[in-house]
């Protein structure tokens, strides 16, 4: 065998390797404590797992991890922890929401570390009442973020900022040396 198709089935199996560890932990991302989700309810809005799920309210909002607010409904025979967004926020532009009232919600489905299955919510119906907010574009983007000198930026519950791109690239140019 040579030394170029050693290498080239070597860069294979590493790849393949990143690619099945990634798929393993697609729905953690945060924390090992014990009794927490470890899911990131700000950014961790996966597209791919997007669906529409109806419901009965089995609490009111109550935070949770985070400074996030959560919504128990029963949705056929499973429980579903609904994050609706971060306090300060939800306070702001939430809908009223009772036990025992009829949801639907649109969002992105994890299960947890914990073993509990949760939606971030993207859309959110109250059928009893006939309210709705809208919490997140079809990206999955919250509503609750901020943009600043064209780049994205996405508050956190915990209050830190994310940066969505830009990396090297500066506007104007000059972000990588040139000779």
């Amino acid at each position: 065998m040579t030394l170029g198709r050693f290498s080239l089935i070597c860069i294979r199996a590493i790849f393949l390797n990143i690619f099945l560890l990634g798929t393993a932990f697609a729905g953690f991302f945060g924390s090992d404590d014990k009794g927490k989700s470890g899911l990131d309810f700000a950014t961790g809005y996966d597209i791919n797992t997007v669906s529409t799920m109806s419901g009965r309210v089995l609490s009111s909002p109550h935070s949770g991890e985070k400074e996030n607010i959560l919504v128990e409904i029963k949705s056929g025979n499973e429980t579903l922890n609904i994050s609706i967004g971060p306090g300060p926020y939800w306070e702001k532009k939430g809908i009223a929401i009772n036990v025992n009232d009829d949801l639907t919600v649109k969002g992105s489905k994890a299960q947890g570390q914990d073993g509990k299955t949760y939606v971030l919510a993207q859309k959110l119906v109250n059928k009893t009442s006939g309210a709705q907010v809208d919490l997140r574009n079809e990206k999955g983007d919250p509503v609750w973020t901020v943009r600043n000198s064209g780049n994205m930026r996405m508050e956190s519950p915990a209050g830190g900022m994310r940066n969505q791109g830009g990396g090297m690239m500066r506007i104007g140019g000059g972000g990588m040396m040139r000779r």
